[in-house]
């Protein structure tokens, strides 16, 4: 509910010193407050603004429509109907500073409140100070309201615990068709165990429009103020004076009197699960109208009645709550975080190429040319050189002997680049999928499935990240290697040997080439042929092209021949399917990207309903049919995501 209490009190006060009495000084509006179907009925409470309280609607201008289609409708007044559950609750602030005047204004403005609200709402009255307390349940006997309204007493102490009574009066509503709450508070929070986004949540969450007073004027008073109420569709009104607090508190109760029931009756054959309802009347001489969407009962669709059933929202965890209350701190910590972990590993990156690749060479720096000699070196570990990290270290080792995980990972991370150990990489591993799975947990308040999800997607992450590193230096090593046999053709026309013409490459040449030729020229310095140690880069770079210049070396060793002119052929051939690839590549984009939107959009979008709404999917795990169609669904999108592969990929 959307109310405008702040310009409806200003303008009221400066219409009524210029206007003679009886002119409208607003223009009436309707908002639909509350919206229900049971039945073949729709149900809608519209409170009507700015019109003399009590004032019946025109019986033949009450008109509804159901997704555009006008229904039979009737109009009445809703304090004449004691069926509508209505509640009201006023929220003093009996702090120490409401001493003197200000309460007891605060408590004549109450009073008028409590005067012109119909007897049937039931009307609650909740006191904060240094505690929170429900003086009065929500009840029609509003005389016990007043009562206990007229022997309010300031409290000694200064705090003002307002976030906790917000949160204790959210649960004054209960069912209640139509709830109201009007907040006057004349300082900012001080001493509550809550939060402001607790209590906006709380408010929310209970269904009811929370007006507030600033009896005040502080700044953080009123920004907290605006946080709770616009969670709820109210609004923040300023109270200088006695008069003006008054007014505020008459136009909370007019809205409570000028509220209107319009019932309407669904056709027999409407189908539909959800509908948009407009409403529109004549009251006062003047046409208002709203629209809201209800959900149907299932009686007057022929459904399930358990299909609608809401299902029931856990309460936020800790970690959703902090993110949601700091939602800039936390964007901005993840950020930062994101930031170091790319300039750590672009680092570590960058001074492995830039070094040969690993701490084999520093090793083997003896056996090199311009060797300083070996160097005593203490052991470490990217984890650091505590002796936690090294034990650590050490346990993940013997899991990878026993496991023979080595030869699969090592290599992985040899022809990615990645400066890590198997064992350094089998941790950090490890590290990521639980933090991944902690963090949805708490996020999730200690769901199974979320936690699932974030144990898997921890499991993969680095998986693909490995894949894309190795892809990435595969394709940049296959992009420079036209260029490399070139150089390598030209230093053996001017007279060099193959191990001088790769020192010449590793000199002058780019990582990962220049890296990857550093090792081989290593090798051969420890007694391995070189055509092995060429081979070998053509084994880490899974490079066929360079697995056909070995051949062409061996051979040339074998029967002789002009090397250098084999070296600058397959050069020029391999230059022109690194052009046919890309042109390939550029017309098959289109393609590609069509693949990836169709195969990965079915699983984000069931990841986004097992996050956000798992109660949609539920028919689909707990039924015998929706398993048959999460397999079809499955072995389809199999189907397609292997078909449009073989259709966009074209081998140069």
């Amino acid at each position: 509910m959307t109310r405008r209490l702040l310009p409806r009190v200003a303008g009221g006060v400066l219409v009524a010193l210029l206007l003679p009495a009886g002119v409208a000084w607003a223009a009436p509006s309707a908002d639909i407050v509350g919206l229900t179907s049971e039945g073949d009925q729709v149900r809608a409470v519209v409170e009507v603004a700015d019109i003399a309280p009590g004032t019946e609607p025109d019986p033949g201008s009450v008109t509804m429509t159901v997704n555009g289609a006008e229904v039979p409708a009737e109009a009445t007044l809703a304090a004449d109907q004691v069926q509508i559950d209505q509640v009201a609750v006023l929220v003093l602030d009996t702090s120490r500073s409401m001493t003197g005047d200000k309460l007891l204004d605060a408590k004549a403005a109450a009073l008028g409140f409590l005067d012109q609200v119909p007897d049937a709402v039931r009307v609650g009255l909740v006191t904060f100070d240094s505690q929170t307390r429900v003086v009065v349940q929500p009840t029609t006997a509003h005389v016990d309201v007043e009562e206990s309204v007229q022997g309010l007493q300031a409290s000694t102490e200064g705090a003002t615990e307002l976030y906790d009574a917000v949160i204790l009066t959210s649960g004054q509503f209960g069912s209640a068709d139509v709830g109201t709450a009007v907040v006057l508070s004349d300082g900012a929070d001080r001493g509550s165990q809550a939060t402001v986004g607790e209590a906006a949540r709380a408010a929310k969450r209970s269904g009811a429009v929370f007006d507030s007073v600033a009896f005040g004027g502080e700044s953080a008073q009123v920004a907290a103020l605006q946080q709770i109420s616009s969670a709820t569709g109210g609004t923040v009104s300023d109270a200088a004076n006695a008069d003006q607090l008054a007014a505020v508190f008459d136009a909370a109760a007019a809205d409570i009197a000028n509220r209107y029931v319009v019932v309407g009756t669904i056709p027999a054959d409407f189908t539909a699960e959800s509908a948009n309802v407009a409403v529109s009347m004549v009251v006062g001489g003047a046409t208002v109208a709203d629209s809201a969407t209800v959900v149907l009962a299932p009686s007057s669709t022929g459904g399930n009645p358990d299909q609608y059933a809401p299902a029931p929202v856990p309460p936020p965890g800790p970690l959703a709550t902090f993110v949601q209350d700091n939602i800039w701190l936390a964007l901005a910590g993840i950020f930062v975080a994101l930031l170091v972990l790319v300039f750590v590993a672009t680092s570590a990156a960058r001074k492995d190429d830039a070094t040969g690749g690993s701490r084999m060479r520093r090793s083997l720096a003896v056996y090199t040319m311009g060797s300083k000699g070996p160097t005593k070196e203490r052991e470490t570990t990217v984890l650091g050189d505590t002796q936690v990290a090294r034990s650590a270290v050490e346990f993940a080792g013997r899991v990878v002997a026993r496991r023979d995980l080595e030869s699969a990972v090592g290599g992985r991370l040899e022809a990615a680049g990645v400066p890590l150990k198997t064992p350094e990489w089998l941790l950090i591993h490890v590290a990521v999928m639980v933090s991944s799975g902690l963090f949805f947990m708490f996020l999730f308040s200690f769901q199974v499935i979320p936690t699932l999800l974030g144990l898997f997607l921890g499991f993969i992450g680095p998986w693909l990240y490995l894949s894309r590193k190795e892809s990435n230096r595969s394709k940049a090593f296959l992009a420079g290697l036209p260029d490399t046999l070139q150089l390598i053709a030209g230093s053996l026309s001017a007279g060099y040997s193959m191990p001088q013409a790769i020192d010449t490459v590793v000199r002058e040449g780019r990582p990962p080439i220049s890296s990857e030729f550093n090792r081989a020229l290593i090798e051969t310095r420890l007694g391995v042929p070189i055509e092995d140690a060429l081979d070998g880069i053509a084994v880490r770079m899974k490079s066929q092209d360079f697995a056909w210049v070995v051949m062409a070396i061996r051979i040339q060793r074998e029967v002789g021949g002009n090397l250098a002119e084999v070296l600058s052929t397959v050069g020029d051939t391999l230059r022109e399917r690194e052009r046919l690839r890309r042109q390939v590549q550029v017309l098959s984009a289109e393609g590609r990207l069509s693949a990836w939107i169709l195969g990965l959009l079915p699983v984000a979008f069931a990841s986004y309903l097992v996050l956000v709404r798992p109660d949609y999917l539920q028919p689909l795990i707990e039924t015998l049919a929706g398993w048959v169609m999460i397999g079809c669904g499955v072995l389809l999108l199999a189907i397609g995501s292997f078909w449009l592969s073989k259709v966009v990929k074209v081998e140069v």
